[in-house]
């Protein structure tokens, strides 16, 4: 063993004391702490309120980017559509476009180092020991949308799950047990999810906001858009009126549980109701082709791919115009189409499910006239509508009057003139050349020495409506008079206007009715 020398207790003693009075100094200088994190709710807010928001603030925010809510200000922004602050590093493009010489004065030196410090940091919404910041980040794994539906939305529905958001914070679906009130500066959901039925409105996990059918937005969910396909067309009424194709055509709708069933596991289920999409639908996985009644009604798409992006006209779901149908302008019936029908006008009958005419009432007025007036406008229609020396002609005096709309030869383009009824009266055997009428009861046909009477079809003149046009003034044989509109013979049918024979009201009614009426009672 060495022996100690005699200073070495010395020594010992000196460095004890060097080492206390080293420490001595250390303990007190003051030490310097680190300054906390930019977070969004506190630095940074107030910078872009005060520098951005004359322009990024509104319904309209200039390149589609605003600065009222955390989320606006990491959503996607300009042209490209790119997150403002990712990636987190001088390459983000909220960072970049301060070095435009359109943003290059808008921040102090203080104010572009808080925000360039809060981009490199990762963007953080808040500071709190409760949640981590990525709870409030959609582009975060710890996003609190990802979190819960990787539990199966247990905390955010079970009121007495141990993490019940409810515990926390107003507007949670579930409530747990003795909880009255949220805890003090906690989020309630409702500022987020303010549309009708909250946290659980459709628009949450399926579309964006009041949007309730997918994609959500493509700058949080990237790929989105592949789910997006034919919904906009369904949904938004593109072909149908204002209220739009029931999501329950095609996919299972959830009871009151909304997280029930096959609705939330991730997957879609197509299950058509035949009700809303006619009998014996189907839906190829492979191909994404409808075989619906809604497009299958013979047309050149009569089976649509759900991703196509080509939009459905007018001949892609039935022909325009379907075949054998008439070939006049396709508004002359159906009041909702243009007169080529390659646009529709109005949306209100379209795929009711029916072929309406008109307003949908399927009158022949529909097509023939206007509304309950089936009698059209041209030639002569006018004057065998409305006479002036006997009733209303009935439509079938000319024209064979089809049971339904879709009888054989209706609507083939052909107006055929087939004589009955009035027509014939006294056995006249009536034709029609295409441009007259001959031998015609109507007009005199079989009356004793009657005049060859062809009234022309397109003459407006009025000269086949004459008293003598059809029978002789007055007939031959017929007793020497002081005129027709003498009581006792015509009673009061035929009466004087001016100088002019005229048939009465009530002598509209007898005359043309196959007979010589004398002293009717």
């Amino acid at each position: 063993m060495k022996q100690e020398s005699a200073a070495a207790p010395a020594r010992r003693s000196i460095a004890i004391m060097m080492a206390a009075a080293l420490l001595q100094c250390s303990c007190a200088e003051e030490r310097a702490t680190e300054a906390p994190l930019p977070v969004y709710d506190v630095e940074i807010a107030p910078i872009l309120a005060r520098a951005c928001a004359s322009c990024h603030q509104g319904p309209t925010p200039a390149a589609g980017w605003g600065v009222s809510t955390f989320l606006e200000v990491i959503a996607c922004a300009g042209a490209a559509k790119a997150p403002a602050v990712r990636p987190h590093d001088a390459a983000s493009p909220i960072l970049r476009v301060l070095d435009t010489d359109s943003h290059r004065d808008l921040l102090d030196a203080s104010s572009r180092a808080a925000l360039k410090a809060w981009v490199l940091t990762g963007a953080r919404a808040f500071r709190g020991s409760v949640h981590s910041p990525d709870i409030a980040d959609p582009h975060a794994e710890g996003w609190h949308g990802k979190v819960l539906r990787e539990q199966r939305w247990a905390p955010m529905l079970d009121a007495n799950h141990a993490e019940a958001c409810g515990r926390c914070h107003e507007g949670s679906p579930v409530r747990p047990p003795g909880v009255t009130s949220a805890a003090p500066r906690a989020t309630a959901c409702t500022s987020c999810h303010s549309e009708p039925g909250g946290a659980l409105a459709c628009g949450t996990c399926h579309g964006d906001g009041k949007r309730t059918y997918p994609p959500r937005d493509p700058c949080f969910f990237p790929g989105e858009d592949t789910r997006a396909g034919a919904h906009a067309a369904h949904v938004d009424g593109a072909a149908t009126s204002a209220g739009s194709l029931p999501c329950s055509g095609c996919h299972p709708m959830p009871g009151n549980d909304v997280i029930s069933g096959v609705h939330g596991n991730g997957g879609v289920e197509i299950v058509f109701d035949d009700r809303v999409v006619g009998p014996d639908p189907s839906y190829d996985r492979s191909t994404g082709a409808c075989a619906v009644a809604c497009h299958d009604r013979g047309g050149a798409r009569a089976r649509p791919i759900w991703n196509e992006v080509i939009a459905m006209r007018c001949g892609d779901c039935h022909g325009a115009p379907p075949a054998r149908h008439y070939p006049g302008a396709c508004n002359q019936c159906h009041v909702e189409v243009d007169s080529t029908g390659s646009q529709l006008t109005a949306r209100t009958l379209h795929m009711n499910g029916r072929v309406d005419l008109g307003d949908g009432s399927d009158t022949c007025g529909a097509c023939h006239g206007s509304g309950d007036d089936a009698w059209p406008k041209s030639a002569a229609h006018a004057a065998h509508a409305a006479p002036t020396v006997t009733t209303p002609v009935a439509c079938n005096s000319c024209h064979v009057v089809p049971r339904d709309v879709r009888d054989q030869g209706h609507l083939d383009g052909v107006v055929a003139v087939v004589f009955s009824g009035r027509a014939l009266e006294r056995s006249a055997r009536a034709t029609w050349d295409g441009r007259s009428c001959h031998d015609v009861a109507c007009h005199g046909a079989e009356l004793v020495d009657s005049p060859p009477v062809v009234p022309g079809w397109s003459d407006l003149s009025g000269a086949a409506r004459t008293c003598d046009a059809c029978h002789r003034l007055p007939p031959t044989g017929h007793t020497a008079s002081g005129g027709c509109d003498r009581v006792e013979c015509h009673g009061s049918e035929i009466i004087r206007s001016g100088v002019s024979l005229a048939v009465s009201e009530s002598g509209k009614h007898l005359h043309l009715n196959g007979r010589i009426d004398i002293r009717p009672p």
